[in-house]
């Protein structure tokens, strides 16, 4: 008995000696966003890592990997160690539809990454060169109909929102467009300001294009109309009703990450989407702001998986 209790006293004693784990973070986070400099997603995760920077004193590194409709990136982030020093940040396009076609990815987002947050939705713009004769989008049907085949859209990759609005519009009209994916967004923007392209579905870029002039707005995809476009109609109401097609954005983690990681990333990126720079800069690049829990976001995902193979298969775009 006296034994025990003096291996015990002794123990308490040096219980303070033990060194106490570190707070995270103590060293700089690398943040994986696998689109091109320059691209809505880039502009946003940037604003967001100088918030998250600050709020931890630490640097946030950012690192673009784009790629096959930004899998590769992704499936970085995927195999990274689970130790909070490496985040992702990405879209719809990498964590739900290119999981429901073929070739599969190298990961499964339900199973190999922690969903944090999702940060924000996009509202995309189908914009004309100002030299094709058409100023609504019913002017561009009755043309596209008039030339099958003959007039182009760029997309900025297979599985994207602008990918998907493109041909689901060609379902819903009864057209012929043809797809052109462009590995740079840079390269897509030039084209269809330099009437290279005369169709051009995006986000930020093209809304800023579009109120410079070099570009004509004729629909927005969203839900609702852009902000800074009032006067430019939703395809839902440009004759078709229920018509949708948008992406969200959010951060991602390697699985197994610790939940006290989680927590405090979650808790900063959604303090960081609630203060007015950000906020203000978000609309500015026609981005919605949303902000949900981990749970939230990772009851989302397997939700989307099954709703976009019900969209792709009669797209015909090899839904597994």
């Amino acid at each position: 008995m006296r034994r025990a209790l003096l291996a015990a006293l002794m123990l308490a004693a040096l219980a303070p000696l033990r060194p106490a784990q570190a707070a995270w973070p103590e060293r700089p986070v690398t943040l994986i966003i696998p689109f091109g400099p320059g691209s809505s997603p880039d502009l946003s995760g940037r604003l967001l890592a100088e918030r998250l920077a600050a709020a931890w004193g630490q640097p946030v590194v950012v690192q673009n990997v784009p790629g096959a409709s930004a899998t590769i990136g992704v499936d970085r982030v995927a195999k990274a160690a689970p130790d909070g020093y490496t985040l992702g940040y990405t879209g719809d396009g990498a964590m739900v539809v290119r999981v429901s076609m073929d070739p599969p990815t190298p990961y499964d987002p339900r199973r190999d990454l922690t969903p944090i947050t999702l940060v924000f939705r996009t509202r995309n713009l189908l914009a004309v060169h100002p030299s094709v004769p058409a100023t609504t989008l019913a002017e561009l049907i009755a043309l596209a109909k008039a030339r099958p085949g003959q007039l182009a859209y760029g997309h900025a990759g297979i599985g994207f929102s602008t990918h998907l609005t493109g041909e689901m519009l060609k379902q819903a009209a009864g057209i012929d467009l043809t797809a052109v994916q462009y590995p740079n967004e840079g390269q897509m923007f030039a084209d269809a300001v330099q009437g290279r392209l005369p169709v051009v579905i995006g986000g930020a870029a093209v809304i800023r294009r579009a109120q410079a002039g070099e570009l004509r707005g004729l629909a927005a995809s969203s839900r609702d109309r852009i902000p800074t476009m009032p006067a430019v109609p939703t395809i839902a109401e440009s004759g078709f009703p229920g018509f949708e097609s948008v992406a969200w954005f959010g951060l991602i983690a390697p699985a197994r990450i610790p939940a006290e990681v989680v927590d405090r990333v979650h808790r900063d990126a959604v303090a960081a989407l609630a203060a007015p720079p950000v906020a203000g800069r978000l609309d500015d690049l026609g981005l919605v702001a949303v902000g949900t829990t981990p749970a939230e976001f990772a009851a989302l995902i397997p939700r989307e998986i099954a709703r976009m193979q019900g969209v792709l298969e009669p797209l015909g775009l090899r839904a597994r």
